[in-house]
C-alpha cells in the first residue's frame, strides 16, 4: 500500500496549543500512512481492521487506541465505523509529561515502544464520559483565536480525558471495573429508570445494601456517587435524543425525569459543558 504523510500545519492553527478534534462519521477505508502529531482514536460506533505493518486488530464501539508520531496504521474491513480523531501537537502532550508518567496506566498506554499499539475498551459509561469530554474539547478548541481561556479549557479536558483511559486501562487489567453481582444490579436498574430520578435509598434498596455501603462501594467502582452516577447517565440520554429526534427541550427534559427545562439546561451545561442547543449544534453542522 501506499504510505501518506499528515502533517500538523494541516490541522493545527494555534501553535500555543495544537490540538483539534474531528468526527468520522462514517469513517472511511484508509490506506497505511503516519502523522507527526499524536492521535488518540475513540471509537463510537461500528467495527473494522485497524492495520499495524502487517498486524491487522479488530475495533469496535468503545474501543480507544494512540498512534504515536511515525507510526504506521490504517483502516480496513469497516461497516459503518464511527470514530473521533483527537489530533495532539507533541508539545501539547509534553506539557505536562512529568505528572502524567506518574499516573497509573500511561507508561503502558502512551509510551509503549512505536511498534506497539495498546487498545483499551471503555465500557458504555466510560465511552460516555468520554464523548462528553471529547465535545468540550473540540469546542473549546475551536473557540482559542477568540475566546479567552478557551485553550486552558480544552487541555484540561483533553488532560481529564487521558485519566479516564488510563484508569479505564488499569481497571481492566485488575478485573475491577464494577465489581459485584449487585452494582451490577443497581447499574440496570438505573438504566430501566432513565425517565425519573431514582433515590439513594431507592438504589440501596434494590441491591439490597445500606446507603452508606452501596455509596462506597459504587465510587470505588466507577467514581462517581450512584446518585450522581445516574444524573450523568440520563443527561448522555438526553444527548442522543437531542441528536436523534426533533422533541422540544421541554419533552427532552419530561423523557429524561427532569422537574423543568431550566433545571435540565443547568444539569446538562455541568455535565456536557455546554447547553442542548450548544450541544445539538455542535454535532449537527459542520461535521468533519
Amino acid at each position: 500500500m501506499k504510505e501518506y504523510i499528515l502533517h500538523g500545519e494541516m490541522f493545527f492553527h494555534e501553535p500555543l496549543l495544537p490540538l483539534k478534534v474531528l468526527h468520522r462519521d462514517p469513517e472511511i477505508p484508509f490506506s497505511l500512512h503516519s502523522h507527526d502529531f499524536y492521535e488518540l482514536v475513540l471509537v463510537v460506533g461500528g467495527e473494522g481492521m485497524h492495520l499495524l505493518d502487517d498486524d491487522r486488530v479488530p475495533i469496535g464501539e468503545g474501543h480507544a487506541f494512540l498512534i504515536r508520531p511515525g507510526r504506521r496504521h490504517g483502516y480496513a474491513e469497516i461497516r459503518d465505523l464511527a470514530l473521533y480523531n483527537v489530533l495532539i501537537g507533541e508539545r501539547a502532550l509534553a506539557l505536562h509529561l512529568h505528572e502524567l508518567k506518574e499516573i497509573a496506566g500511561f507508561s503502558e498506554l502512551f509510551l509503549q515502544p512505536d511498534n506497539e499499539v495498546p487498545h483499551v475498551k471503555l465500557n458504555n459509561y466510560q465511552l460516555s464520559d468520554a464523548v462528553a469530554m471529547v465535545t468540550a474539547i473540540r469546542l473549546e478548541s475551536e473557540r482559542q483565536e477568540h475566546a479567552y481561556g478557551a485553550g486552558a479549557l480544552a487541555y484540561a479536558k483533553l488532560l481529564q480525558l487521558i485519566v479516564l483511559l488510563c484508569r479505564a486501562y488499569s481497571a481492566h487489567k485488575a478485573s475491577t471495573v464494577i465489581p459485584g453481582q449487585r452494582l451490577r444490579q443497581v447499574i440496570a436498574y438505573m438504566e430501566e429508570h432513565l425517565d425519573r430520578a431514582l433515590s439513594l435509598k431507592e438504589l440501596a434498596d434494590h441491591a439490597a445494601m445500606s446507603t452508606s455501603t452501596l455509596n462506597r462501594q459504587f465510587k470505588l467502582s466507577t467514581g462517581w456517587s450512584p446518585v450522581d452516577f445516574h444524573i450523568h447517565r440520563r443527561i448522555a440520554y438526553a444527548a442522543k435524543l437531542l441528536l436523534t429526534t426533533d422533541l422540544s427541550m421541554e419533552r427532552i427534559s419530561e423523557q429524561t425525569g427532569f422537574s423543568d427545562a431550566n433545571y435540565f439546561a443547568r444539569q446538562f451545561r455541568t455535565h456536557m459543558q455546554m447547553s442542548p442547543r450548544e450541544y445539538k449544534q455542535l454535532w449537527t453542522t459542520g461535521r468533519g
